[in-house]
């Protein structure tokens, strides 16, 4: 278990720094949308560690208890092993049955997860069934048992608390308290290597070739901005969930007008997305697109502007991975959209399909090679949130004087 539970933290660490977890085999078995959940994250933001920490944490307690018993020859002693045993079972499986909900809410299977409830679900099964009450239990057993497990979880939890603060939180977790900040103040709160990524995100920005920032569309909010960052998605793409929902949150913590975003369109499918050779769009297939990342990307596209916009595309995210066709994209969105017939014509209309390849050429025109991809006032940078909160309290200037303290 505590095995596992490593090896899961390890994964979840690579993921945070741009990789892919082994796990992560389809949408639908697909662990990353498991660990990026907002219950996942609010876990390791109240508690400093990720989940997957805290099942180390369980694994080594549980290991403690199972050692205990065979070192007790004491009857008392072993009544408390007894219960404390129980205890630690029942907590585990209890937290199975949280991030099991947690998992369906996320409409996405995660196989160590599962394997993870498996064992400890055995646990619990010999714990209670399988472990017999060979003396009597003293009455305050119980009470000491439950001081024990609590001094147990403080112990392993202090001792793995500085490997918890390397795991990176998800972007949506890193603007915080910026809003309120000077640029001097956010620089100096980053620590020495959130400097040193800010510091490479800046040269890399400044050694980009300048170009003007696309013409705004109905989507981008608010229409005029010192800062403008745009994000080219797949709605079946993980990480652009977490992009929609850190762009989301910079654009309201940050001052009123001091940033806007903007949605841009990537589907990574050929009905809606021709082929390029050399540098030519192929002309697209007849009909209306059948497959879920096409027709969610126009029906984006037609939403634009409307009343709820921002929260509606939130959805759409959120329920991703059980929308696999045109009819599930339009039937998740009849009775949230201000009028479901319009917005079926809309999304077969050639209006629509001429945005949606107007997005497709300006991320082509950039080298795009994957979902999510930003541009920032007109320059690529990539998914890094600091950089982003960065220039936003610098007014886009980034050659703003603060920053040069980080050279």
């Amino acid at each position: 278990m505590s095995a596992l539970a490593v090896w899961q933290w390890v994964e979840l660490i690579k993921v945070r720094q741009g990789g892919s977890a082994v796990c992560a085999v389809s949408e639908a078995v697909n662990c990353e949308r498991v660990w990026e959940t907002a219950f996942a994250n609010w876990v390791q933001a109240k508690l400093g560690m990720p989940v997957a920490a805290w099942g180390l944490v369980w694994g080594l307690g549980a290991l403690v208890w199972a050692l205990g018993l065979g070192f007790q020859k004491n009857p008392a002693w072993l009544g408390l092993g007894i219960w404390g045993t129980r205890l630690w079972a029942a907590a585990g499986a209890l937290c199975c049955l949280v991030f099991a909900y947690v998992s369906w809410q996320a409409n996405s299977v995660c196989l160590s997860c599962t394997a993870t409830f498996f064992l400890v679900l055995l646990y619990a099964f010999f714990a209670f069934s399988l472990l017999p009450l060979r003396a009597a239990l003293p009455a305050k057993a119980l009470v000491r048992a439950c001081l024990l497990s609590l001094a147990l979880v403080t112990l392993f939890g202090v001792l793995l608390q500085p490997f918890g603060k390397k795991t990176a939180l998800p972007a949506e977790f890193v603007v915080g308290a910026a809003a309120s900040m000077s640029l001097e103040r956010f620089l100096a709160s980053l620590g020495p290597k959130g400097r040193e990524e800010v510091a490479r995100a800046r040269k890399a920005f400044l050694e980009a070739p300048p170009r003007p920032v696309a013409a705004p569309t109905r989507g981008r909010l608010p229409q005029q901005a010192p800062v403008v960052l745009q994000d080219f998605t797949d709605i079946k793409c993980p990480h652009c969930l977490t992009a929609e929902v850190a762009l989301t949150r910079l654009l309201r913590t940050m001052p009123e007008g001091s940033v806007a975003v903007e949605p841009r369109y990537y589907p990574l499918d050929a009905e809606c997305h021709p082929a390029r050779p050399e540098g030519e769009a192929l002309p697209p297939p007849p009909g209306p697109p059948k497959g879920a990342r096409c027709a969610a990307a126009l029906a984006q596209i037609c939403l634009e502007g409307t009343a709820g916009f921002s929260k509606l595309r939130g959805e759409l995210f959120h329920a991703a991975g059980r929308l696999n066709s045109r009819e599930e994209v339009l039937a998740f969105l009849q009775g949230k959209a201000p009028n479901a017939q319009q917005l079926e014509a809309c999304v077969d209309s050639p209006e629509a399909l001429q945005r949606l390849h107007a997005d497709i050429a300006l991320a082509s025109s950039y080298g795009i090679r994957g979902t999510p991809f930003f541009l920032l006032n007109g320059k690529p940078v990539r998914f890094f949130p600091p950089f982003w909160t960065a220039m936003v309290l610098a007014k886009g200037n980034a050659e703003h004087p603060a920053f040069q303290a980080l050279e």
